[in-house]
């Protein structure tokens, strides 16, 4: 894959309106981007489906002292969401059960042992977080077994669901086999029927509108306006670290997140900065998506992921000991992935050259691999599918291999699974254009590599060899103290609002060095005139741009703008030219 440069063309003198224009946020918007309000920001909770549904049941359960059960995902989006829903209904004066699935054990989503555990512990209302759209046989058993049921997610709904939801709401009372797996509740702004005038929540900001649903439907004595405002925490490690769009209601709620997260309020995730050295008065998007993400989602990885739910909701003592367990299991995975990577590399290295990357060993942990494929993106510059089996799955997925696929950034991965999915190759599958997943049995994994090549090689005569990366301005090195004050004032950055690009021309380089306990990032100090400025590339040496850098030459440097540690001005360095 090969990158092509386009500087967008100047429209303001000032840096900020250029940023603003440049993403597509128009004059009358400006302000409200630029300045996230928590009230005018929020959309009202019952403009999105079945929300009022769900409340009643949720306050008919609080009620009557039934048992209710908060069914999570187990990745940084369903953790933050499960332990947020399951503390805030513990807040108000119900009985809740807070139930990860393993990822080993019972894989993604509900499942009928879990459901029919819970059922013997007396459980009536089962409401999930970031799972159960696509999970209708599991649902139809929950009814089956008593329990009432409200989804809130956000993953897309299949035109099934879609459906079955229809036949539901106009057959009230309806014995049919598709009226009987709906949910009681599917609050979800992705269903077609929504009139949410937001779909890009994460599952976490789906959990947090059913907070504010009950909120606003009957706030209970002695619950103070606004204490529900120390939930965000969680809702904003969500929503950094899910990929969606930041902007409109995510916009503010990841900044509101961020400001939560500083005030350090919360012991687990106060103990976790603290082993990583992070500040929390100076906590960024980059430290949640880099640092915090990573060993939440290592939990599950590795390990239980109840060991990350239980350092979120950690009160006392044992947030501690419990981020270092977290700090182990993520120094674990590292070491996994690597063992991984280097595997896999070697069996490149002996194999015929492919125009996909399409290997697997029953060895390999499924959880991981989408972090190896990435690493074998970078190196490889080509589209990789990996596969792997896990242990200890229910006897109904036994013989099932499970994947993570990437892409090289121009081909669709989603597109490629597609084609190749002829006489039903997988057993599902599904992403995005960037990632995704899939299975399929044991048998016909012999056919994956071929059937794979076979679509890509279909689909190259639409895809460019080049991606076109847009630089938003150009600076000069003096300029960087202005530019980083007016860059800080559009974050928190992520999808839909990336980091503003820059293009620092024709600066000396006038030192170089490796750094890092393996000497595997790259320092520079950048001298223009009488401006300096440090720079770094994390993962890099002095080969690895365009072009080969050394001491005194001169070149022009294609980066981000930041605050390093000491809170000075540096570049983050994408490419040298």
């Amino acid at each position: 894959m090969q990158k092509q440069y386009r500087l967008r063309k100047r429209s303001h003198e000032d840096l900020i309106l250029d940023l603003l224009n440049a993403r597509g946020v128009e004059q009358e918007a400006q302000e409200r981007f630029l300045q996230p309000d928590f009230e005018r920001d929020s959309h009202d909770p019952f403009l999105l489906p079945d929300m009022e549904k769900a409340v009643e049941r949720i306050l008919r359960a609080k009620k009557d002292g039934e048992t209710v059960v908060v069914w999570s995902d187990y990745d940084a989006d369903g953790l933050p969401a499960g332990v947020m829903l399951t503390q805030f209904l513990r807040d108000i004066g119900l009985n809740v059960i807070h139930h990860i699935p393993h990822r080993n054990n019972e894989g993604f989503g509900l499942n009928k042992k879990g459901i029919e555990e819970l059922s013997k512990q007396g459980v009536k209302v089962m409401i999930t977080a970031d799972c159960g759209t696509t999970d209708a046989e599991q649902i139809a058993f929950a009814n089956e077994l008593g329990i009432d049921t409200i989804v809130t997610d956000h993953h897309m709904v299949p035109a099934s669901a879609e459906k079955t939801l229809s036949s539901a709401a106009g057959q009230q009372g309806d014995a049919s086999e598709s009226v009987f797996s709906a949910p009681l509740a599917l609050i979800n702004p992705k269903r077609l029927d929504s009139a949410y005038p937001f779909d890009g929540l994460c599952g976490a900001g789906v959990a947090w509108k059913l907070v504010q649903g009950i909120l606003k439907k009957n706030r209970p004595e002695g619950y103070a306006d606004g204490r529900e405002k120390w939930f965000l925490d969680l809702v904003g490690i969500a929503t950094l670290s899910d990929m969606v769009p930041l902007v409109d209601e995510n916009r503010m709620l990841a900044h509101f997140g961020l400001t939560v997260m500083r005030r350090a309020r919360r012991p687990g995730l106060s103990a976790l900065l603290k082993l990583l050295k992070i500040k929390p008065q100076t906590l960024t998007e980059d430290d949640v998506g880099f640092m915090i993400s990573p060993r939440i989602n290592a939990a599950s990885r590795m390990g239980n992921p109840l060991t990350a739910a239980r350092l979120l909701a950690a009160e006392g003592e044992e947030a501690a000991s419990l981020a270092r367990e977290l700090q182990a299991l993520n120094d674990e995975r590292k070491t996994v992935v690597a063992t991984t990577v280097k595997e896999a590399n070697k069996r490149l290295a002996e194999a015929t050259p492919s125009s996909v990357i399409v290997m697997g060993s029953p060895n390999w942990r499924p959880g991981i691999l989408g972090l190896v494929a990435s690493s074998l993106v970078e190196t490889h510059q080509k589209p990789v599918f990996l596969w792997g089996r896990e242990e200890g799955l229910p006897r109904e997925s036994e013989g099932f291999l499970r994947g993570s696929c990437r892409s090289d950034g121009v081909a669709n991965v989603v597109d490629c699974m597609r084609l190749a999915h002829e006489e039903d190759l997988f057993v599902d599958f599904g992403g995005h254009h960037g990632a995704g997943g899939f299975s399929l049995t044991q048998e016909r994994v012999h056919e994956l590599h071929t059937r794979l090549e076979q679509a890509y090689e279909s689909l190259r005569s639409e895809i460019s060899a080049a991606v076109e990366v847009q630089i938003d301005r150009e600076l000069d090195l003096a300029e960087l103290p202005h530019a980083l004050k007016g860059v800080q004032k559009l974050a928190p950055f992520g999808v839909g609002n990336t980091k503003p690009l820059f293009i620092l021309p024709n600066v000396t380089i006038s030192n170089i060095k490796l750094f890092g306990k393996t000497q595997n990032h790259l320092g520079l100090t950048l001298v223009k005139n009488t401006a300096r400025t440090e720079a770094i590339a994390f993962f890099s040496t002095p080969e690895s741009f365009k072009k080969p850098i050394a001491k005194d030459m001169k070149a022009d440097i294609v980066g981000h703008v930041e605050l390093d540690w000491r809170g000075q001005p540096r570049v983050r360095i994408v490419d040298i030219l």
